[in-house]
């Protein structure tokens, strides 16, 4: 159950350098993860400053607030929790690369222009190695191309930024449950 995801098991490693965006993705501001378990967090803290405009959150301050409410910062639904203490809300679905709004990544990623937090396992039959990167773009096939390309930061790289083919991503998210979480304001009222 996505509600029920939990990242503490998690290999996240704090990252040291970043690269060039690639061409349509969106700009958004990098969050190192400092803990083992902090991936979620740090994810969190990008997608919430990317929504705000501004830098509101760190992956720090999401610690702290969580540790003060006696939150896991590894348990998606203590998150959310937080979150809307913020007044903002994170919706938390099954995605799919091409599927049909709203679980489509590519329409949150692309048409929305929302960064997307997506569960991944590049370790085939160990579900402790789930980890949370921030989808940031979706490169179109080029002729010379076998398929798109997802673009992501991943908080514990030294790399930060990943761009994986898609079938590549995909089976790595497949072992993530395709689970997607998208950070987003209330509407007003």
């Amino acid at each position: 159950m996505i509600g029920v995801i939990c990242l503490s098991q998690f290999g996240c490693e704090q990252g040291s350098r970043t690269a060039k965006y690639p061409e349509g993705a969106l700009q958004v501001r990098y969050e190192a993860s400092t803990q083992y378990s902090g991936c979620l967090i740090a994810c969190t803290a990008m997608a919430a400053n990317y929504l705000l405009d501004k830098t509101a959150f760190t992956e720090a301050s999401i610690r702290h607030d969580l540790e003060l409410a006696q939150l896991d910062e590894s348990r998606v639904g203590d998150v959310k929790k937080y979150l809307e203490t913020k007044k903002l809300h994170l919706v938390v679905l099954s995605g799919r690369l091409d599927g049909k709004p709203p679980a489509s990544l590519k329409y949150w990623a692309c048409e929305r222009g929302y960064p997307a937090i997506c569960v991944i396992n590049r370790q085939p039959g160990n579900p402790g190695q789930n980890h949370a990167v921030l989808v940031i773009g979706i490169s179109k096939t080029k002729p010379d191309e076998k398929s798109d390309r997802i673009h992501y930061l991943d908080p514990s790289s030294p790399a930060h930024l990943h761009s994986e083919d898609q079938p590549v991503f995909e089976a790595n998210w497949s072992r993530g449950e395709y689970a997607m979480m998208i950070v987003v304001q209330p509407p007003p009222g």
